[in-house]
């Protein structure tokens, strides 16, 4: 984004009405320019509309990432040494971590972006977000354990969150789908994505993705292939998104910092409090496959139940099947 794009973005973001010629006057440029810089606003999903006489506006306020504020909030919870790196375009939070471990350490450094174009899903998926109004952030943490130490990490993870939204006092039906979407009644509120590099018994490198849709544009929520919402959409107000990202990262680092000595056992109990779709009719689709049965929740290892009424439960593991309600 262009340097002029990104100030007119700011005198924008409270939502109200910016005349062309009050913008080019206080940019010292012409009312042409300004046209050029709403245009490509507009290119990138920002929409703003004109009304002659009035001016630009946004379609509704935004709050911009605000490095400042949620380092202020990290210091107040004990993580004043977090590298903080805000973009405004990147293909994707958890690819830029993982290309800059190559060159520099990332351990206990989060990227967050205003605007992903490539964000990753489980299985490939594409993870659509609107621009500059929802969390898309990765952290990257050193384990010194290895691989072999962090079995239902992204469960944990999925828990930590969910539990993070219902401190915030945000509705306490956002839920987990398994192994790690976020989701509200059936509908998707956001999901979690772990890369891992390293060795299987000694020190490796987590990185963790987690998007969550603060406001969805209508654009945004048809391009979505599933039923989605978001938090602006479930509780009817304006999430502090700076406030949210800071409690995300510190739940996040709590969970990693005793995450080796602890294990899943201390998160697999919890489970329950947090799945929405046990006792439910689910299909697991594993490639051309599809097991139909009732979801009893995980095992000690974080692997799915599912009653397929063949007496003992059939166990499925995260990294090779889908799961879909069964309609």
């Amino acid at each position: 984004m262009s340097k002029t794009s990104l100030i007119v973005l700011n005198m924008l973001a409270n939502g109200d009405f910016q005349s062309g010629e009050l913008i080019g006057q206080k940019l010292g440029i012409s009312r042409m320019a300004v046209s050029k810089a709403i245009k490509g606003l507009n290119e990138r999903g920002i929409n703003i509309t004109s009304v002659p006489g009035k001016g630009y506006r946004l379609e509704g306020p935004l709050q911009l990432l605000d490095k400042d504020a949620i380092r202020t909030r990290l210091d107040t919870g004990g993580y004043s040494d977090f590298q903080i790196d805000i973009l405004h375009d990147i293909d994707s939070t958890s690819d830029y971590l993982l290309q800059q471990s190559r060159v520099r350490d990332v351990n206990r450094t989060v990227c967050l972006a205003e605007n992903q174009n490539s964000g990753r899903g489980r299985r490939h998926r594409q993870w659509h977000a609107s621009p500059y109004r929802n969390i898309t952030l990765s952290i990257g943490w050193r384990f010194e354990d290895g691989m072999s130490a962090l079995s239902g990490l992204g469960i944990a993870a999925g828990i930590t969150i969910a539990k993070t939204l219902h401190e915030a006092g945000l509705d306490r039906n956002i839920g987990l789908k398994w192994p790690n979407d976020i989701i509200w009644k059936e509908s998707k509120l956001g999901g979690l994505l772990i890369d891992v590099r390293g060795e299987h018994d000694g020190p490796c490198l987590v990185v963790l993705g987690l998007g969550l849709n603060l406001s969805l544009s209508v654009q945004d929520q048809q391009a979505i292939d599933q039923a989605c919402t978001s938090l602006e959409q479930i509780s009817g107000i304006v999430v502090d998104r700076n406030a949210l990202v800071a409690d995300m990262i510190h739940a996040l680092a709590n969970l990693f910092e005793g995450y080796s000595a602890s294990g899943f056992d201390s998160f697999h109990h919890l489970w329950t409090d947090y799945d929405r779709l046990h006792g439910r009719e689910v299909n697991v689709i594993r490639g051309e496959k599809i097991f139909t049965g009732l979801a009893m929740g995980i095992d000690e290892f974080g692997a799915l139940l599912v009653d397929e009424g063949k007496g003992s439960f059939s166990r499925f593991l995260s990294g090779d099947v889908s799961l879909r309600l069964a309609r």
